[in-house]
């Protein structure tokens, strides 16, 4: 009699999460296309001993015909192969179709991955290969999270802050 329960209550929960797999990906657009996530610019903020944090300015290019709202990204970025920081930001955007974007956020990084970096900078050149990763939240043309990576090349321009 109990294995007989257990049975109804694994396929009802079964139901249940085939459902609600078939609902989250209905959200998304029809033909979506993932937008491209890059950064435009990395500058110094604030640093402490422990802790350094950075304005970063993040571009995002819409290939889709369709306006998409944005309301926050977390992201991920390293730098020469290294890890470099966290990062997020709350700002909400609407990209228009074919059009793009750019956002502010700020990547906090500890003294570990500081010390990482520094070993790479001994030539002097601040040009550095970064990659990034993370996952944009949108909100419209219906709500879903969108994950992203790009790969690329940013000047630090070490001593000049981000524009806001």
């Amino acid at each position: 009699m109990q294995t007989l329960r257990d049975a109804k209550n694994c396929g009802a929960v079964s139901a249940a999460l085939i459902l609600l797999m078939m609902t989250a990906c209905s959200t998304m657009p029809r033909d979506f296309e993932t937008p491209k996530v890059s950064i435009t610019n990395i500058a110094p903020k604030d640093m402490t001993l422990m802790e350094q944090r950075f304005d970063v300015q993040l571009r995002i290019q819409n290939p889709n015909n369709f306006d998409l709202g944005i309301n926050g990204v977390r992201f991920d970025i390293a730098l020469n192969g290294k890890a470099f920081g966290s990062g997020m930001s709350g700002a909400k955007v609407t990209v228009p179709r074919f059009a793009s974007e750019v956002i502010n956020g700020e990547v906090i990084t500890g003294l570990g991955n500081m010390l990482r970096q520094a070993q790479g900078f001994t030539s002097g050149a601040t040009n550095v290969q970064y990659s990034l990763k993370g996952k944009a939240f949108a909100e419209s043309p219906s709500t879903f999270t969108i994950p992203f990576e790009d790969t690329g090349e940013i000047d630090l321009n070490l001593g000049q802050s981000a524009e806001k």
